[in-house]
């Protein structure tokens, strides 16, 4: 930093690597400063994806547009969390068609007919010291109802966070009544091998289910499970109980 005198005027601002500016001690320059935070890859790729879904909302027609901003204005949205949210008709377009595009559905130009999905199916999670598992409990319609599994790291959290449970590992369309291996997408999602005895022995794992409605893009909120890691000599464990989280269609659910 240095301080520096003015002959014509008086500079402030950034030019280049410099930044002008004026303190106690009269005008100085400096360095401009470089952010030291970087990017994650998960914020990469949410910033690309919001890009290219900003691009199609460019391309629709006006009245393309001005339908899904009438949809927006009737109906409201309920998140993962089972908040009703206001949300724009750019914003219903992208949510909509983000995971339609995943599971190879055409982009809807214009609003689909709100049909909500069905609730997630109640679940089980069961670990062991060589797998993670779900044990579904009711029958579901996989196909018209995709399940989205989202998956958390190991953690000393007893409630999930919105970071946390942002890892998705699976979409699937087979879902029957039984145990579902889910090791594998788990540690792809996580980056950890699933060896719960030597790196993460007393922690806590969460997994929530969210329904994707095939014909409206519309998904439901989280239905979760939580399980700790210390008791992964048992063969089938119970999930706790008491974490009730709405779906899309109003209905409280429990893990119990």
């Amino acid at each position: 930093m240095a301080r520096i005198t003015y002959t014509l005027g008086e500079l402030m601002g950034s030019v280049g690597g410099l930044t002008f500016q004026r303190n106690s001690a009269g005008a100085i320059v400096r360095q401009r400063p470089i952010p030291s935070k970087q990017t994650t890859t998960r914020q990469s790729v949410s910033h690309a994806a919001h890009i290219k879904w900003l691009f199609e909302w460019q391309k629709l027609t006006q009245s393309q547009r001005d339908a899904w901003n009438v949809y927006a204005d009737t109906f409201t949205k309920i998140n993962k969390f089972g908040q009703v949210k206001f949300i724009t008709g750019q914003n219903w377009f992208e949510t909509s068609n983000y995971y339609m595009e995943v599971i190879g559905e055409a982009i809807m130009t214009s609003p689909p007919i709100h049909t909500l999905p069905e609730n997630p199916q109640t679940f089980n999670l069961v670990l062991s010291a060589s797998q993670i598992q779900l044990n579904f409990t009711e029958a579901h319609d996989c196909t018209g109802n995709p399940i989205l599994i989202w998956v958390s790291a190991p953690t000393k959290r007893n409630t999930p966070t919105v970071n946390q449970i942002r890892r998705l590992a699976q979409i699937t369309e087979d879902c029957p009544i039984g145990l579902f291996d889910i090791t594998a997408v788990w540690e792809n999602a996580i980056g950890l091998p699933w060896t719960p005895a030597t790196l993460f022995p007393n922690a806590n794992i969460f997994v929530c289910l969210q329904s994707l409605r095939r014909s409206s893009g519309i998904t439901s909120a989280l239905l979760c499970a939580k399980q700790n890691t210390a008791a992964t000599a048992i063969d089938n464990i119970q999930t706790d109980t008491g974490d009730d989280l709405q779906t899309d269609a109003g209905v409280y659910l429990q893990t119990d």
